[in-house]
């Protein structure tokens, strides 16, 4: 300690940590970008398609600062924004590049954690590995898996790089002008990222003047004006000519129904850690996973106030407490923005996986609260069997509840995933047989999904590019083979009443090891003729790996499919009828076992 109360900054790690220890707190990175460069899929959806109009300009050089700093929805995402334009045009916007920066972040993240870690906490290195790793456990959590699958979502990990680099930076021997200047500009980034990341000039300005006398103090107040300046300045930016965004929830809401928004805020706080994905899989908004999350975020606030508390009565731990205090409370006070710009939605809505990368690291700041609490009651080492007791507590508690969570969440990244592969599917089939999956799942406004679709198709930007031909045999493979019986068929084609028919079967794709095809393709196909498309149909594949790999289900189970259509989608006389499994992968097509005639030719009584 110095005699201010400070942790020595220098403080070396233990030569005798074993090399297992140093080893288990990466394994959840591993983990999850093993998940990501498996079920990242390179797909643009729902806001993504905003963005082409930037490559469209950007093509004739008319691309300007205001289109950047444009507001989209609540945001003013200035700085995301140039990394999908700059990463975007030189991988010709390969989505999955940008999966990877938002890996890269969160690894920004995890490192920073490491870093205050060391320079907060006491104990050895052992102690404080195993905390690391509770923490990865956390960061890189699924449970965050429609961030970690749609890349627009690098704004939700922005504002936590920046906040966390900043306490880094608060901590180190810097002089104060330094730390000042360069996280007043992190704090411009994290504000110009996302909607909450002005939190940052917030949460990180109590370390910055934390005083060691009165006279630092007074040196400060300077760079304190200039903060505050810094602060008022960004907040007018972001809010000059800001739109209120249509169709989105009354902010009044949370006044109007206090109850209802106290459940949704503690919902939101409480679902990074809550476990309930396998008991309630089959709805993953249910009351129950409402209960458990509210109680989970209950007990994590409850136990934040009491170290808060705690804290204040120690100025030893004081300091060395406060970084993660502030963490905490930037996943607090996030919480409390989304419940008042969404509860309204319900709260259910805050059950959203989205959500869970703001609020994971008040569990992340409790995670090492709880240790250096602790470190007031041991005297001498005559509670150092206690402290390494609730370490083993805390690994025990957190490694057993996310065993069920990465179960769950795993499941539902797969899930994720079909559906953004379905969705690609759909999309390669717009210009010759469009489908009212496009609406559904893809964009809501089909003409403007279309000129989009084909702006990127033109630009080089879709892989593979858009299917320009009704006729299927031009999608398969050159010399493929149709997969055998057991990997799929056309069941049967069930007349549901005059001129009316349904097509059934189930069908999976061998060389993705038996995933559910991403879309089938229903052909006619007349004597000495090609194969025509003329409709598209999704799996039912929701779900996904836990079907397959745990609950040992036949493929006919999670990947069957069916089809309505009418007799006026087919030519006249007699046509046969076959069915063919897609991979928006590969944009290739192969037959599956079975075919039907329908006789197109209506005879006087109908039949």
């Amino acid at each position: 300690m110095t005699p201010n109360g400070k942790m020595n900054m220098r403080t070396p790690p233990s030569r005798s940590t074993p090399a297992w220890v140093a080893s288990l707190s990466i394994i959840p990175a591993c983990i999850l970008l093993t998940l990501i460069l498996k079920y990242g899929v390179d797909m643009p959806l729902w806001d993504n398609w905003h963005y082409v109009s930037f490559f469209e300009k950007f093509s004739k050089g008319t691309l300007t600062l205001g289109d950047l700093f444009a507001q989209e929805n609540e945001y003013r995402q200035f700085f995301p924004n140039l990394i999908f334009v700059g990463l975007g045009w030189l991988t010709k916007w390969n989505l999955r590049y940008e999966l990877l920066v938002s890996f890269a972040l969160a690894s920004l993240v995890s490192f920073n954690i490491y870093r205050l870690g060391r320079l907060t906490v006491g104990g050895n290195a052992t102690c404080r590995l195993m905390i690391y790793f509770l923490s990865n456990l956390l960061i890189f959590s699924p449970v965050q898996y429609d961030n970690w699958l749609l890349g627009m979502q690098v704004i939700y990990f922005m504002p936590i790089a920046c906040v966390t680099t900043c306490l880094v930076i608060a901590y180190s021997k810097l002089g104060a002008r330094a730390k000042f200047l360069s996280c007043m500009c992190l704090a411009t980034i994290s504000t110009f990222s996302s909607a909450n990341g002005i939190l940052c000039w917030l949460v990180v300005l109590p370390l910055l003047v934390w005083p060691t006398s009165r006279t630092e103090l007074f040196n400060k107040k300077w760079l304190t004006l200039a903060w505050v300046v810094g602060f008022a300045v960004s907040a007018a930016l972001y809010l000059n000519g800001y739109q209120e965004v249509q169709g989105h929830p009354d902010l009044s809401e949370a006044l109007i129904h206090p109850v209802k928004a106290s459940s949704y805020f503690l919902t939101l706080l409480g679902k990074a850690l809550e476990p309930g994905g396998l008991v309630f899989r089959n709805n993953p908004f249910s009351a129950g996973h409402i209960i458990t999350s509210a109680v989970t975020g209950l007990t994590l606030a409850t136990l934040f106030v009491v170290l808060f508390f705690q804290a204040r009565r120690d100025s030893g731990l004081t300091y060395r407490a406060t970084g993660w205090f502030m963490l905490g409370a930037y996943s607090i006070m996030t919480a409390f923005l989304v419940t008042v710009g969404r509860v309204g939605f319900g709260v259910e809505h805050a059950l959203s996986s989205r959500y869970t990368t703001f609020t994971l690291y008040l569990p992340v700041a409790l995670v090492h609260l709880l240790p250096l609490a602790l470190e007031r009651h041991v005297t001498e080492g005559r509670l150092a069997g206690k402290k390494r007791l609730l370490l083993a507590a805390l690994v025990g508690v957190l490694v057993s509840s996310h065993f069920l969570i990465y179960l769950s969440s795993i499941s539902q990244m797969s899930a994720f995933s079909t559906h953004l592969l379905q969705s690609k599917a759909c999309l390669l089939f717009i210009n010759v047989v469009p489908d009212p999956c496009l609406t559904e799942k893809v964009y809501p406004d089909l003409a403007h999904l279309k000129r989009a679709a084909n702006g990127l198709d033109g630009l080089g930007f879709l892989r593979p590019g858009l299917i320009k031909s009704r006729r299927v045999e031009e999608l398969a493979a050159a010399g493929a083979r149709s997969p055998p019986a057991h990997d799929g068929s056309l069941a049967a084609v069930i007349q549901e009443s005059e001129g009316g028919y349904t097509a059934a079967g189930w069908a999976v794709l061998p060389q993705r090891g038996g995933a559910p095809a991403d879309a089938i393709l229903l052909t006619y196909k007349r004597a000495y003729e090609s194969p025509v498309i003329f409709a598209l149909a999704a799996t039912g594949a929701e779900r996904g790996v836990i079907a397959r790999l745990l609950l040992k289900r036949s493929p006919s189970d999670y990947s069957s499919w069916q089809k309505s259509f009418s007799i006026a989608d087919l030519p006249a006389d007699p046509v046969i009828i076959t069915a063919w499994a897609f991979d928006a992968r590969t944009g290739k097509a192969f037959q599956l076992d079975g075919v039907h005639v329908i006789q197109t030719t209506l005879t006087p009584n109908g039949k």
